[in-house]
């Protein structure tokens, strides 16, 4: 589905979501748009980076954002295509990144009528905005890891809670990836269009490369955070087995007293006791002495400290 809306006094932008055969069609023969660019834009699993088609004049910035409802990862591509010598912009969203679409929108509405702006200016507004979105998942990620680490404190590891920070790691990873590349791609941008970009336009692009190494520093930060408390998750869960394994260790060797005993008195030979009416209390009293006595020398040896 193509979506048509005014970008500023003589330009317009295209929102192209869930692109379609006649879709594509239509932009091939009506706009001159390479199909290997259409491809590169509406793939789930391109990187971040900057696509130049020298032949007819296309830039093709395919951004990672944060996508929150997504079930493939915790960042996608959108898609940013744009003729250095046309005033349209064109913009390949799916379910999952279609919330860019109102950034746009707001734009555009504080420029209707400025006829100067051109369609990288509003690319790095929005990709200033979309910087923030990082912030906020790595804060809310800084969130729940802090209530995680504080259950340490009161209880013992729960499986539930060991899977939630295993996904917050999993999140960390994919933000600084998605970080790292949209960086990389803003200075491949700088130095390709230095001729052609203005310097307020190259001013922006430095703002939005700021904000994203700021989100890119707290991101590893947090990351370190995170495994440390997952080392601690772990040495928590080992200790605790260690203990129990101990206290199965020291139960069996106390209760192999009453097999000892049992199976001396068992011979069939002449032993003291063995005659007397009561003797079968007796055999029991020793074997009680000789489990406190095997207990009172693992405790003296620490057996019992966890």
């Amino acid at each position: 589905m193509i979506n048509k809306q005014p970008l500023s006094a003589n330009a317009t932008w295209y929102q192209i979501d869930e692109l379609t055969p006649e879709d594509r069609e239509w932009l091939v023969h009506s706009k001159n748009i390479p199909n290997e660019i259409i491809n590169y834009a509406i793939d789930p699993y391109e990187s971040a980076r900057m696509e130049f088609d020298d032949e007819h004049h296309y830039n093709l910035m395919i951004f990672d954002v944060v996508t929150p409802t997504s079930n493939r990862a915790t960042t996608e591509p959108i898609s940013f295509l744009y003729n250095i010598d046309q005033p349209d912009l064109y913009i390949f969203t799916r379910k999952e990144t279609d919330y860019v679409i109102n950034y746009i929108t707001k734009f555009t509405n504080e420029t209707a009528e400025n006829s100067q702006i051109q369609p990288i200016d509003f690319i790095l507004n929005v990709a200033e905005k979309l910087s923030g979105e990082f912030m906020k998942s790595i804060l809310n990620i800084n969130r729940k890891r802090l209530s995680i680490q504080s259950s340490i404190k009161s209880t013992k590891p729960t499986q539930p809670a060991i899977n939630q920070l295993m996904s917050l790691q999993t999140d960390l990873i994919y933000l600084i990836n998605s970080l790292q590349t949209d960086h990389t791609l803003l200075t491949t941008l700088k130095k390709h269009d230095h001729n052609t970009l203005n310097s307020r336009q190259i001013e922006r692009i430095e703002d939005v490369e700021v904000e994203l190494k700021q989100a890119l520093d707290t991101s590893k930060l947090s990351q370190e955070v995170t495994s440390s408390v997952a080392n601690a998750f772990d040495n928590v869960a080992n200790a605790n087995l260690n203990w129990t394994m101990k206290l199965l260790t020291v139960s069996s060797i106390v209760l192999t007293v009453p097999t000892i005993i049992s199976g001396f008195f068992g011979q069939n030979v002449i032993l003291p006791l063995t005659r007397v009416n009561d003797g079968w209390i007796y055999t029991i009293l020793i074997t009680v002495i000789f489990m406190i006595i095997i207990t009172l020398i693992l405790w003296h040896y620490g057996f019992f400290k966890k």
